[in-house]
């Protein structure tokens, strides 16, 4: 069950995030080569977070999709399966640019306040 040791890594992020206050809500991007099971991660979070600010909190995940840049015709596609390929000229020799990620997207704290991963509000991924 390797969802506990990302729930480890994301509760960190997350108590930075809030800064000693109580938090509500998580919401992750969750890239589908993580393999990720929902209900499994939530369970994880669930035991991890206990006994800390996050304790109580409920997590939100994003699932972002695989998608490949080609390296024959430079087009990105989804690519939903293994092996990977173009979706526009089915080449094989392509790099994955998204779906590995694992990336806190924001924390909602008790008191209602939202705070946004800064990075992604720098890059103008913020939604």
């Amino acid at each position: 069950m390797h969802e506990i040791g990302l729930c480890e890594g994301v509760l960190g992020v997350t108590l930075d995030a809030a800064a000693g206050e109580q938090v509500k809500r998580v919401r992750l991007r969750v890239g589908r080569l993580q393999g990720v099971v929902p209900e499994v991660f939530d369970q994880a979070w669930t035991m991890v977070t206990e006994g800390t600010a996050a304790g109580g909190s409920r997590v939100e995940l994003v699932d972002v999709p695989v998608q490949v840049r080609c390296r024959t015709c430079g087009q990105d596609t989804d690519s939903p399966e293994a092996p990977f390929a173009c979706g526009q000229c089915g080449s094989p020799d392509v790099q994955i640019v998204s779906g590995e990620q694992l990336l806190v997207e924001e924390v909602e704290l008790a008191a209602g306040e939202v705070r946004r991963n800064p990075a992604l509000v720098a890059s103008g991924e913020d939604v």
